[in-house]
């Protein structure tokens, strides 16, 4: 049984029409020879797979088309031959006359699987009446070898059909992967700038993958020396390694992880890696039949349970993503892989890859165009939010401001009540203990005395209150003087004995407010001992020690208790004393016994 092929020319209608096809091995040393008369086998028509009559063979087959040519009239214009695809590399005769061959004819071979061929024969190559065309194909068993159909006949038609073959296998996968290079580029960029949405990383890497794959169909001569069998391997892998991340990055776009799935699609892209290196070439065959079989079943089973994922995720780019896999790529992939492994029919996803490639971009146009509208939503509530806590900042700091001046003011006060019940109080103490102990009346002259005394008392209170223009004197002796003067009386007219002893120089850096501090607290002490401690000998000191200042003031007067004294709170001026010495980093030692009362002041310099 013969196919017929008709091409017209309707300008000198000639007409040339396929007689017979045959196909054998070739012969000689190489076995790349003219086979015998005896070896030729007629086929049926084209498209032609030898691996139907010569299974496992890789070598050279030759094919012998055979058309009666003849015209109508004198032939005045070329005629054109068509293959559109030689698989792997051929060469080709035309009435015994060489007319074209590939680069590569030995390993590593050049590539015509998807390259469409044509050829124009001038006036004249062609003869009236029987014609041969041979065709020499080089192939590999394990890649499905033989040729691809073949028209002879006018310009006009035969260019028709080649166009046709050029678009199918070589225009709309270039169209393809230059959409798939753009998309990849702006899903590696996205996912650059914002590595939590993992679903663009995939994407570009299932991008890159598949431009890989794109780009070793469409090469016509190997890369890197690389022999036909070892890029078929590289290419298998490539394929299986894209379909698992194209399953990883629809899963993410739905939002949704399966760590244990994901495992799995590893081990078994890692398992898939070992074989296709190490595979033995005599179980390469159906290695990469298994590889894509596996490949082709992952991709039909995702789109297949997709529609799930993404009702689960709520979100309406996942939703579409669903759309496209269960009705577009679900049923395109179905037939395309059957028509691979039964090689029979066209390829229909080199006719949709632009088309959803474009229907891709939309759905991340999509998906961005929500996590913006997300951003913007949440800057709004921000703003608001940021608006509301600014008001009720401004009422807090407000009622804040309130609450301390309030405490300041409570704080003059407290520090007014310890300045009047240290000084001024002390001073009351004093006068009153020196009429207690004096014999006679007061005459005018005393009692302007006293009265003297409180007013100079008072204005220390008053010239505390600020230390601008107040200053240290230059020694401890002239600082203590005034206290000294002033007590030294009253503890005389008691019979009490006061030692004092104190350096000649000070150490260390003291300030006007530590000054007035240490006064207070050295008036309150001996103002105490006045009051409460019925003492006959009092000790008043300070000395420098490891730049640290030690005053302690001690009497041998009856004592307290200091412990129920400090859980009662009843003791204004012990808690005075500790306030003014909190105020200069320094702290206060109480010890009392019968017999021993020492109040100890501490200070680091």
């Amino acid at each position: 049984m013969t196919t017929e092929v008709h091409a017209y020319q309707q300008a000198t209608k000639c007409y040339a029409q396929l007689k017979q096809i045959q196909s054998a091995k070739g012969i000689g040393p190489n076995a790349k020879g003219w086979p015998q008369i005896s070896q030729w086998q007629t086929i049926s028509s084209t498209p032609d797979y030898w691996n139907d009559r010569w299974p496992k063979f890789s070598g050279t087959v030759w094919y012998k088309l055979t058309w009666q040519f003849h015209c109508e009239e004198k032939q005045n214009q070329p005629m054109m031959l068509s293959v559109s695809f030689i698989n792997m590399a051929g060469q080709v005769y035309i009435n015994d006359h060489f007319l074209w061959q590939n680069k590569s004819l030995e390993e590593p071979l050049s590539r015509n699987w998807n390259m469409p061929r044509r050829w124009m024969l001038p006036v004249g190559i062609l003869k009236p009446g029987e014609n041969t065309v041979y065709i020499r194909v080089e192939g590999v068993s394990e890649l499905n070898p033989g040729i691809g159909f073949v028209h002879l006949g006018d310009y006009e038609s035969v260019m028709a059909k080649h166009e046709h073959y050029w678009l199918e296998m070589r225009d709309l996968l270039t169209y393809t992967l230059c959409l798939e290079v753009a998309l990849g580029l702006i899903a590696a960029f996205v996912w650059l700038f914002r590595r939590k949405e993992s679903a663009f990383g995939y994407y570009a890497l299932a991008t890159l993958l598949w431009v890989l794959y794109i780009g070793m169909k469409l090469i016509t001569e190997p890369l890197f020396a690389l022999k036909t069998l070892d890029f078929a391997r590289i290419q298998s892998l490539i394929f299986l390694v894209f379909v698992c991340f194209t399953c990883l990055y629809s899963w993410r776009f739905a939002n949704f992880r399966a760590p244990c799935l994901e495992r799995t699609l590893l081990w078994l892209a890692i398992v898939f890696l070992l074989l296709t290196l190490f595979m033995p070439a005599q179980y390469l065959d159906f290695l990469l039949k298994v590889s894509f079989v596996v490949a082709v079943g992952i991709y039909l089973l995702n789109c297949i349970v997709y529609p799930v994922v993404a009702y689960r995720s709520k979100q309406p780019e996942a939703y579409c993503l669903a759309l496209v896999m269960f009705c577009v790529y679900l049923p395109l992939s179905l037939h395309d892989g059957l028509s691979i492994y039964l090689h029979e029919g066209n390829l229909l996803i080199v006719y949709a890859s632009p088309f959803t490639a474009v229907i891709l971009a939309c759905i991340f146009a999509l998906r961005l165009t929500r996590s913006m509208n997300g951003v913007e939503r949440f800057n709004t509530r921000l703003a608001l939010k940021v608006k509301q806590v600014r008001t009720e900042l401004e009422d807090s700091l407000n009622h804040s401001h309130q609450l301390e001046l309030k405490n300041a003011k409570l704080q003059e006060r407290i520090q007014l009540a310890h300045d009047l019940h240290d000084g001024l109080g002390s001073s009351l103490v004093r006068s009153m203990a020196s009429i207690e102990h004096t014999r006679e009346n007061l005459n005018n002259h005393q009692f302007l005395s006293v009265l003297k005394h409180l007013r100079d008392d008072l204005r220390l209170v008053i010239d505390s209150g600020s230390s601008l223009n107040t200053s240290v004197p230059e020694t401890p002796t002239l600082w203590v003087a005034p206290t000294r003067h002033r007590f030294n009386q009253l503890f005389d007219e008691l019979g009490v004995i006061v030692c004092w002893e104190f350096p000649d120089h000070w150490q260390g850096a003291i300030t006007p407010v530590d000054c007035i501090a240490l006064q207070r607290v050295l008036e309150e002490c001996l103002t105490n001992v006045l009051k409460h401690s019925y003492a006959d000998r009092v000790d008043v000191s300070m000395r420098f020690h490891n730049q640290e200042l030690i005053a302690f003031v001690q009497d041998n007067g009856v004592g307290f208790d200091t412990t129920a004294v400090k859980e009662s709170g009843l003791s204004v001026g012990l808690r005075s004393m500790s306030t003014r010495l909190i105020k200069i980093n320094a702290t206060l030692e109480v010890e009392s016994t019968p017999g021993c009362t020492r109040i100890t002041v501490r200070k680091k310099l």
